[in-house]
């Protein structure tokens, strides 16, 4: 059987380009906190038994448009390494944050995986700062649009090797125990090991699974255009016959991309006014 290959998009394309412009993969790596317990084992912590807050170390990010043309070369990152404080306060996150606001302001997709973690955390920080919050951006999660399967572990790793055969770089819990004592050669490791996130694991599973959750996808149909595309990657669609509802005995036309394989129904049926003017989802 053919397998499904990974997405491609038209880069040529003005709609599909300028989209590409505003998608942004990111990833975050955050700090340890500190707590005050009696002993070891699974427990509940409060508050007040820690001596810190958690921070946001590193902060790894590239458009599409930068990966597709760039590859790891379209990765920026940011770090507390490089904020005027850090010798005095290797965890001060504002400038880094500061630094990042605009490229969530100017984005209409975020993608992560686990996406509500990434998003959660600087938004968090943003309110704890008392800064305005980026304009409202969608979050595309590579975790969450992999939910209809069943697989042994959904963890960004694993993933990584069993789909695509590439692999988050080795790393440990001493290394956020050596960015927490604000090594510079840490937080080297740490952007190293986020670039790597972006770049080697979610922007190619991204692509290696775009097809499999049609309902989920990014879409890059042109809402403008005069014929039906695919939203998975904006391919124009071509007839593909009728489909029987066996449920109701009503027929509705069916579309198909060339490419993928992926299947569209109309969403009202032959006898419908509305049939054939492109209000379709896939099957």
């Amino acid at each position: 059987m053919k397998k499904l290959e990974t997405l491609k998009l038209d880069f040529r394309d003005p709609y599909v380009k300028d989209l590409a412009s505003k998608i942004v993969f990111l990833d975050i790596e955050t700090s340890l906190v500190t707590a005050k317990v009696f002993s070891t084992g699974n427990q509940y912590i409060k508050a007040n038994q820690l001596q810190d807050t958690t921070k946001i170390l590193t902060v790894a990010y590239g458009t599409l448009a930068d990966l597709h043309t760039k590859g790891r070369k379209g990765v920026t990152v940011l770090s507390n390494r490089h904020s005027k404080t850090f010798k005095k306060e290797p965890h001060n996150d504002k400038e880094l944050l500061e630094a990042l606001w605009p490229v969530l302001d100017n984005a209409e997709v975020i993608v992560a995986h686990n996406a509500s973690f990434d998003e959660g955390w600087l938004l968090g920080r943003y309110v704890e700062l008392g800064m305005k919050l980026p304009s409202k951006f969608f979050t595309f999660c590579t975790y969450q649009n992999l939910r209809p399967f069943r697989m042994t572990s959904k963890k960004l790793d694993e993933l990584s090797k069993n789909l695509i055969g590439t692999s988050k770089l080795p790393t440990d819990f001493a290394l956020w125990e050596r960015c927490s004592r604000g090594e510079i050669e840490a937080f080297k490791e740490m952007e190293a090991y986020n670039v790597g996130d972006v770049y080697d694991t979610l922007y190619k599973l991204w692509l290696r699974t775009a097809y499999y959750n049609a309902n989920k996808a990014i879409d890059f149909a042109n809402p403008e255009s005069s014929l039906v595309q695919c939203k998975v990657d904006g391919q124009y669609l071509v007839d593909y016959g009728e489909y029987l509802n066996r449920s109701n005995g009503l027929r509705y036309l069916q579309y198909k991309n060339p490419r993928s394989g992926q299947v569209y129904v109309d969403r009202y049926n032959t006898k419908s006014k509305k049939a054939g003017i492109g209000l379709i989802r896939p099957r």
